[in-house]
C-alpha cells in the first residue's frame, strides 16, 4: 500500500519560549550528531523506506527556513537524494486540525492521480518515534482503516468538575495517553477533515475527526520514548 506522511510544524511554540520554534531546536541524534527536532522527526519516517510522499506544514512563508533546517542533516540530504520520496511544504492554519487539513490537501495536489492509500500524520515535534513504532501504526492502519499509538498513563487520572472538584474516578486500565503518528485510510480522513472544517466543534486531534464522521480507531501499543518536545526541560 502507497504511504504517505504529513508532519505538523506549523505552530507557534508559545510554551517552549525563546526565539526559534521548537522544531528548529537542536538535540543530539542517537549517532552523536547535532540535528533539528524537525529533521529527526523526517527522518526516522525516511529511514523506514515505508514512506513515498511527504508534507510538512509550516507558518506562512515559513517553508524555505524549513528546508534549510532540514537540509542542514546529512542523513535527511542522502535518503532524499535518490528522488524516490516526494517532499514538499504546505502552510499551516490557526489551528493543528486546520493545519493538517492544508497538509491533506497538499498530500493530494503533490500525488495526482496516484493518491496514497493510507496517511500518517505525525507531530514534527516528536524526534524520538521508533522504526517499530512506525511500522505497527501502518500495519494497524492497513488492517483497520485507523490506527494510533498509546500508552497506560502512569498517573493516576481524575475528571474535575467546573468549579474545581473530582467529579469522576476513572479506571487507568481503561484509559490510554495517545501519541502520533496516527494513521487513517487517505481518502476518508481527507473528507471527514472537509466535514469538520464547518460544523463548529474544536477537535482534540485526528482520531476525534475519524470518529465522528467515519468509524472506531484502532489503538496499538504506544512508546513511552516517543516524547514530544513542549518544554525546554523536555530536550534534555
Amino acid at each position: 500500500m502507497r504511504c504517505a506522511l504529513v508532519l505538523t510544524a506549523a505552530g507557534s511554540s508559545t510554551r517552549m519560549g525563546g526565539a526559534e520554534k521548537k522544531e528548529y531546536l537542536t538535540i543530539s541524534s542517537n549517532d552523536g550528531l547535532r540535528v533539528s527536532v524537525l529533521s529527526s522527526a523526517l527522518f526516522a519516517f525516511l529511514a523506514t523506506n515505508l514512506i513515498s510522499s511527504v508534507v510538512i506544514t509550516v507558518p506562512a512563508g515559513g517553508s524555505d527556513k524549513a528546508r534549510a533546517v532540514l537540509f542542514e542533516d546529512e542523513r535527511v540530504v542522502n535518503a532524499l537524494s535518490g528522488g524516490q520520496i516526494t517532499l514538499s511544504f504546505a502552510e499551516g492554519g490557526s489551528s493543528r486540525q486546520e493545519s493538517v487539513r492544508h497538509g491533506l490537501a497538499a498530500l493530494a495536489e503533490q500525488t495526482g492521480g496516484a493518491l496514497p492509500d493510507i496517511v500518517l500524520i505525525h507531530d514534527g515535534a516528536r524526534p524520538w518515534v521508533s522504526e517499530k513504532l512506525i511500522h505497527d501504526v501502518i500495519v494497524t492502519t492497513e488492517q483497520f482503516g485507523a490506527g494510533i499509538p498509546g500508552v497506560t498513563p502512569t498517573d493516576t487520572l481524575k475528571e474535575m468538575s467546573e468549579n474545581g472538584t473530582i467529579s469522576r474516578h476513572l479506571d487507568r486500565s481503561r484509559l490510554v495517553a495517545v501519541q502520533t503518528p496516527q494513521g487513517f485510510r487517505f481518502g476518508e480522513i481527507r473528507a471527514a477533515h472537509e466535514k469538520a472544517r464547518d460544523d463548529g466543534r474544536t477537535y482534540t486531534d485526528d482520531a476525534e475527526i475519524w470518529g465522528q464522521y467515519v468509524g472506531t480507531v484502532r489503538v496499538c501499543e504506544g512508546d513511552f520514548n516517543n516524547r514530544k518536545v513542549t518544554y525546554p526541560g523536555d530536550l534534555r
